[in-house]
């Protein structure tokens, strides 16, 4: 007898497992990401003076950020600012390192990625393509004077390597000229003589 097919679908099936692996690495290169730019970003803004023991200032983050353990420190001692802010460096990178393996995965076990998922990373560099963080977007129109509203096309440039998705957007293209035809002849059928 043949094996039995899992069901297809979101709750349980064959590669249930699998597919919670997927989002598991991308909810944590997000996490990562983020925690990368937000301790950037307070670093620079936020940053307190504090009286140490020996009653030396000490100047501190005012933000408690995530950070690893770098070969520097062990489980005894507390890191240094220079540990963290150099581990916080590094969090954007480990974000790359957890795309590339959910690409790998999906890859290897042959599992579509969502649309969604598949877009928000740049495809060269795994690098999460986050709108004015990591990548720039704009829209982009190439005919004449602009004329055709259907030839949008959305451009996303990574600002790490610089390579760049176009995505066209979805507006209405205009009727055939037959079929303009046929929409006019109708409405002069349909109209009332004056």
């Amino acid at each position: 007898m043949a094996k039995a097919k899992g069901k297809k679908g979101s709750s349980g099936g064959a590669q249930s497992h699998t597919r919670a692996r997927l989002d598991y690495l991308y909810n944590a290169a997000i996490y990562l990401q983020s925690a990368g730019v937000a301790s950037q970003q307070s670093s620079s803004r936020l940053v307190q003076n504090v009286t140490s023991q020996d009653g030396e200032v000490v100047s501190t983050p005012g933000r408690v950020v995530p950070h690893l353990l770098s070969h520097n420190t062990t489980a005894g001692q507390q890191p240094t600012s220079a540990d963290v802010s150099t581990n916080t460096k590094r969090l954007p990178q480990l974000s790359r390192t957890f795309i590339s393996q959910m690409r790998g995965v999906s890859l290897k076990t042959q599992l579509r990625l969502p649309v969604k998922t598949k877009r928000s990373f740049c495809k060269r560099c795994d690098t999460l393509l986050s709108p004015g963080i990591s990548c720039i977007q704009e829209i982009r129109n190439e005919s004449r004077d602009r004329k055709k509203p259907w030839a949008d096309i959305r451009v996303i440039r990574c600002a790490t390597c610089g390579t760049e998705k176009r995505f066209p957007q979805t507006e209405k293209r205009a009727k055939k000229l037959s079929e303009r035809r046929k929409l006019k002849e109708q409405e002069k059928e349909h109209a009332p003589a004056p």
